[in-house]
């Protein structure tokens, strides 16, 4: 960025049109992001505030540097003058001249709030850690974010850009988002596993879809076994303690292979026919997850190798006269003559608890 005159904000980009229309392409710093880029009510939805301390965390997660972190381009309209220097390749916008953001509303909003926090780290810190909450936040001031920039719409035009970027999209599957995220490290381990443990590429993780049917011969879906090594390792889907961490993720990641490794040596070698058993549900994956976390957390219990290997022995048929008589988490339904939980959360407790209730060691 530079200011050629008193009055001129200039970006490094490039200029085109679109169905008639100027448009621009730049970027801007972090640091002139609060400046220039505005959100007026008329043409954008409320903020999400939950959202943008979602983004603002995920922004300061990316500053370590195992992570992947990537913002995509905001869409704005320019309210003011803007322009286009040939000679320099540069993107002059007038000093007055306001941004509206069309797409991306909490992206700016959480870069925002990531600078924020940082600045108050600073100002608390002392000695090495100020330096190093300096170096942070000086990071992260330089860095930019791509703005595609439209020139002379009015409201309705950008009521309009706004419906066709937003309502128009299509949201992909969590198992479809899961499979390229690289920022979660139990969806990083997720994935990891899938591909290396040998009982799970006999059996098979689908990576698109988000449920499997009753024949289909894949054990789950890539999210429900992130979510069972959520479970495995910290007790629950969120993990809000860290308990994986970059320090020990090698070695849970060990840990929990070979917990895979015996819980499919335990269970019948038709495990997937969701038509039988009601092991290949979301809800009982989870669930025997969760109760690996109880077993390995109970000081009473040191033989956990066995209570996993006395999960051979479990009545996992949906006609299980202890599961029908209620309290873990569903109920049998007659007429799909089938174990049907009530929903994913009851029945992950619900078959972890029917575990602790009634799975013995197996010496």
């Amino acid at each position: 960025m530079s200011t050629k005159t008193s009055f001129k904000l200039s970006f490094a980009g490039a200029t085109g049109a679109q169905f008639g229309r100027r448009v621009f392409a730049t970027t801007i710093p972090f640091e002139t992001v609060e400046r220039v880029l505005v959100v007026f009510p008329e043409v954008q939805r409320k903020i999400n505030k939950v959202k943008v301390k979602a983004i603002a965390q995920y922004i300061l997660k990316g500053l370590k540097s195992r992570n992947y972190c990537f913002l995509s381009a905001i869409t704005a309209t320019c309210r003011g003058d803007i322009g286009y220097e040939e000679d320099d390749n540069e993107v002059q916008l007038d000093m007055m001249a306001r941004l509206s953001i069309n797409d991306g509303q909490h992206r700016v909003e959480g870069i925002k709030l990531a600078l924020k926090i940082l600045r108050e780290q600073v100002e608390k810190a002392t000695g090495s850690e100020r330096t190093e909450a300096q170096r942070r936040l000086d990071k992260l001031s330089d860095m930019s974010i791509p703005v595609v920039i439209f020139d002379s719409m009015d409201k309705v035009y950008e009521e309009q850009l706004f419906h066709d970027l937003n309502l128009l999209a299509t949201k992909p599957t969590k198992s479809v988002s899961l499979k390229f995220d690289n920022t979660d490290l139990y969806n990083t381990m997720a994935k990891e596993l899938k591909d290396e443990n040998e009982k799970l590429l006999e059996l098979g993780v689908e990576t698109e879809r988000t449920s499997l049917g009753e024949k289909n011969g894949e054990i789950m879906v890539l999210s429900t076994l992130r979510n069972m090594i959520s479970y495995a390792i910290s007790g629950s889907e969120k993990d809000k303690s860290e308990a994986l961490t970059d320090d020990n993720y090698d070695e849970f990641k060990l840990t929990i292979s070979n917990m895979i490794d015996s819980l499919f040596d335990a269970l019948p070698n038709d495990c997937y026919d969701r038509s039988r058993y009601i092991i290949g549900t979301a809800a009982t994956m989870q669930g025997i997850g969760k109760y690996y976390n109880y077993l390995i957390n109970n000081d009473s219990i040191a033989n956990v190798d066995e209570y996993v290997a006395g999960l051979a022995n479990v009545d996992w048929k949906h006609s299980n006269p202890v599961l029908a008589r209620g309290g873990f988490g569903g109920s049998f339904d007659i007429t799909k003559n089938r174990f049907v939980f009530s929903g994913t959360g009851a029945g992950v407790n619900g078959v972890c608890n029917f575990l602790i209730q009634h799975n013995e060691p197996q010496e």
